[in-house]
């Protein structure tokens, strides 16, 4: 009686993990999709605020090759007289010069060198990340990229002013700031727009000629996709935020799933330590190989955690190391493609040769973990099949291997 109310018990544990996790599941939103890779992303430079100024600069440029001409700076003065317009309704007393007045820019620098940012010690030399330029007025671009916002913005503005032109200065965000984050000590600001702003203006401006070329374009829009990448997190905020609350809420609940999960890995890890070891094979790394060692042959098999999600068992059998470059590889993965090729549940168009290793067969079962057919017991069969049976695929390939006088001799 006692052990029939353990096993009860056991059974309602083991319900309670299914029903909890069922539930969990159904008030987790979907994990958010992100965005495919674009040409920053692959060159790791999508974090980069440098590269990302370089690159506004080259556009900014309607001196440079690109074939927008001034789009890119058109966009840039339309939205900035929009938003003053904007901010003297909601803030009378701000005072910016008119960038509305502001002709054709004739030089774009990036990291322009300032001096003036004066620190307890000495004086530090800064730069500002972009710099426009006309005959008579000037605009420096903070453009900030994940950073906060630390930058001496009354030095920058001096060194603006410095030119003898009109200057004007502009924080370039992922997020929109208060106007107070731009303000100066004289009274003046550095107006706030944010880069998903300036896409857009040049989404809306944009006409594409027969002037445009293909690289262009593809210039143009990895440099959008990257821009918007980083609006991913933030875009996602919200779901994210429910997620972490529900996790929160149902962590002691989450965390026993989890044991639950490294416990049942562990269990099937350990069983197959104990088959393989049956037939004289052990774990070495990542692999089960002949234990004495007579021939250089390899079982690989995945991790007991992929066998699980997938709910597929698969495995590979190889040759390796000195037995792979003492026998004819392509003749061997040749000889036991065909060999092999009718056999259930072998895949024998997916077979490799390397260096290292020549595939002899691969076996797989989709459907691995079933109910009432334990895995301890389904493994061993397969293991009967291919190793203990009479004429069995290892027993073929040592005999492949004897007549061709193979043995391991490291």
């Amino acid at each position: 009686m006692i052990i029939k109310n353990d096993k009860m018990k056991n059974n309602i544990k083991a319900f309670d993990i299914t029903k909890e996790a069922t539930l969990i599941k159904a008030k987790l939103p979907e994990l958010p999709k992100r965005p495919r890779k674009n040409l920053f992303d692959i060159l790791k430079i999508q974090h980069r605020e440098i590269r990302n100024s370089n690159i506004l600069a080259y556009f900014f440029d309607p001196n440079e090759d690109h074939g927008f001409g001034s789009l890119f700076y058109d966009a840039l003065q339309e939205i900035a007289i929009k938003r003053i317009k904007v901010l003297k309704n909601t803030h009378p007393n701000i005072s910016f010069n008119d960038i509305s007045t502001f002709d054709e820019v004739t030089k774009v620098n990036t990291e322009e060198q300032t001096k003036g940012a004066k620190t307890k010690t000495k004086t530090k030399t800064k730069s500002i990340d972009i710099v426009l330029e006309g005959d008579d007025w000037i605009i420096g671009i903070e453009n900030k990229i994940h950073h906060h916002l630390a930058n001496p913005l009354n030095t920058y503005w001096a060194h603006l002013k410095s030119k003898n032109k009109i200057p004007f200065g502009i924080l370039l965000t992922l997020f929109p700031y208060g106007i107070e984050k731009g303000k100066l000590k004289d009274g003046n600001y550095f107006l706030n727009i944010t880069h998903r702003d300036l896409l857009e203006g040049v989404q809306q401006n944009i006409q594409l000629t027969g002037e445009s070329s293909d690289t262009d374009i593809f210039y143009l829009r990895e440099y959008f996709k990257n821009i918007e990448s980083h609006y991913y997190h933030l875009k996602h905020n919200p779901m994210m935020n429910t997620i972490v609350q529900e996790i929160t809420e149902n962590y002691s609940a989450i965390n026993e799933i989890l044991k639950k999960k490294e416990a049942a890995e562990n269990h099937i890890e350990n069983q197959l330590n104990s088959i393989f070891s049956e037939y004289g094979y052990v774990k070495a790394r990542k692999w089960f190989r002949r234990e004495d060692k007579l021939f250089d042959l390899y079982f690989y098999i995945s991790p007991a955690a992929d066998l699980m999600s997938k709910n597929a068992f698969r495995l590979c059998f190889e040759i390796r190391n000195q037995t792979n470059h003492n026998t004819e590889m392509s003749d061997f993965r040749e000889y036991f493609r065909n060999k092999f090729a009718d056999l259930d549940n072998f895949e024998q168009d997916d077979l490799v040769t390397g260096n290292q290793r020549t595939h002899a067969f691969i076996y797989k079962e989709d459907n691995f973990f079933e109910k009432d057919k334990p895995f301890g017991e389904k493994m061993k069969n397969v293991l009967k099949l291919l190793i203990g049976a009479d004429n069995s695929p290892v027993k073929q390939i040592e005999q492949y291997l004897i007549e061709r006088n193979c043995f391991f001799t490291g």
